[in-house]
């Protein structure tokens, strides 16, 4: 099954450019390693506060961390799965009760890193903060105004980086609560 990511960046002097990155699901043995589809975007009249890299995290693990680090802070995952994307290489998830983390090998073998979060309990909050059943509206007080793309009952708003690499957060809202956090790298 083939999924992608749009991206709709603005800048002030060109418009709006849109890019579709696509990203693959494949079944290795007892193992389905997937990439939801999300949209990211970015706020055309400029108004989002600009969050960095640095602010990429959910339950005090951030994006590029090593396995290592992610057992040190959130102990032994619940379920630990292996597998392979054609477009990513050797990924692993690390399943938690309310968190999951997805990592992938890199060029040294064994080596993974953090290339996503994905939480839906409210135990495990951003780095500033803000965490499953806060309200859409303390969302745009600590991040700042953005696109908002609604599909049916919800509501996700969409946060970019562009430097170092591509990634962003993402908050998917229900009935003005935000129900799930996303945090990632967009991968090629």
């Amino acid at each position: 099954m083939l999924r992608e990511i749009s991206l709709v960046l603005a800048q002030s002097a060109v418009g709006i450019a849109t890019f579709v990155i696509p990203l693959t699901s494949y079944t290795h043995s007892q193992v389905t390693a997937t990439t939801t589809n999300y949209q990211i975007s970015q706020n055309p009249n400029n108004q989002s506060t600009g969050i960095t890299i640095e602010r990429l995290g959910i339950g005090g693990v951030k994006l590029s961390m090593s396995e290592a680090q992610v057992r040190k802070i959130l102990g032994k995952p619940v379920k630990v799965e292996n597998g392979f994307i054609a477009a990513i290489g050797k990924v692993r998830t690390l399943k938690y009760a309310g968190i999951t983390v997805d990592l992938d090998e890199g060029a040294k073998p064994g080596n993974f890193t953090v290339y996503q979060i994905k939480a839906n309990r409210s135990k495990y909050s951003t780095i500033d903060g803000v965490k499953v059943g806060d309200k859409q509206s303390k969302v745009i007080r600590t991040y700042g105004k953005t696109e908002i793309s609604q599909d049916g009952k919800v509501t996700n708003l969409n946060y970019i980086v562009e430097k170092p690499s591509p990634g962003g957060l993402n908050f998917t809202v229900e009935k003005g609560k935000i129900t799930e956090i996303f945090c990632f790298y967009v991968m090629n």
